[in-house]
């Protein structure tokens, strides 16, 4: 929900910025150089150090983007910067080691995020620029993370079981692909909002299962510019 909102939060207040525009009430208008592919690895970066906890990796992202969108602006606003002017930047290792502090866990956290990582009852997969598959055969399959950045994933569940009540799998697609196979007894409701793009249930047969009563597989997150579909 609060991802939700906030995507929603963000598209609201740009359409109104942009038709206050198109009525000359209010001069609104976003420069060039933010339209660029350097501005979605920033986005992708901060996603990933965020919400997916993939610091390290997301923090790279946001630097590479960063070195471009600055070159891109001193281009714009005729600053005295260029590629060769990274080294100014040093200081940035403050930064990165004050972030590093501020997410850093205690060695409890760390454990319990180990075990959890190491367990066969949750996945979590990270596809940029290739692909991921993962098969799981476990009888009481909990949720986990998938995430398609210019990738894919596909996820086979065709020999697990969901543990009892309601197991998560959270789903994040940047043009990219998701696929997850399930028995065609399994219990899911998918609850992903698509953005230029699209997320179903693909199922031709949906079998009813006793055995089942009491388990779900809920299936949410955000598809931007992407799809995926249960099967």
């Amino acid at each position: 929900m609060n991802k939700r909102m906030v995507t929603g939060g963000i598209f609201l207040l740009l359409g109104v910025l942009l038709t206050l525009d198109n009525l000359d009430i209010l001069r609104f208008s976003l420069p060039d150089y933010l339209f660029g592919w350097y501005t979605i690895l920033i986005v992708v970066g901060i996603f990933l150090s965020t919400v997916r906890e993939k610091v390290g990796f997301g923090i790279t992202l946001i630097i590479i983007g960063g070195i471009f969108l600055l070159d891109e602006m001193a281009y714009e606003y005729y600053w005295d910067f260029d590629f060769r002017d990274i080294f100014r930047l040093w200081p940035l290792v403050f930064v990165a080691i004050g972030v590093s502090l501020i997410t850093r866990r205690n060695k409890k956290d760390d454990y319990e995020k180990k075990s959890f990582e190491n367990e066969v009852d949750f996945v979590d997969e990270l596809a940029v620029f290739s692909g991921a598959e993962r098969v799981v055969t476990s009888k009481t399959f909990k949720g986990g993370k998938l995430t398609s950045i210019f990738g894919g994933t596909e996820l086979n569940l065709i020999n697990a079981d969901l543990d009892h009540g309601t197991n998560v799998l959270d789903v994040f697609v940047l043009f990219g692909g998701c696929d997850i196979r399930v028995p065609a007894d399994m219990n899911v409701k998918v609850k992903v909002t698509a953005i230029f793009g699209g997320f179903s249930d693909e199922r031709k047969i949906i079998n009813e299962n006793e055995a089942n009563t009491g388990k779900e597989l809920v299936i949410k997150g955000l598809v931007l510019f992407g799809g995926g579909e249960v099967k």
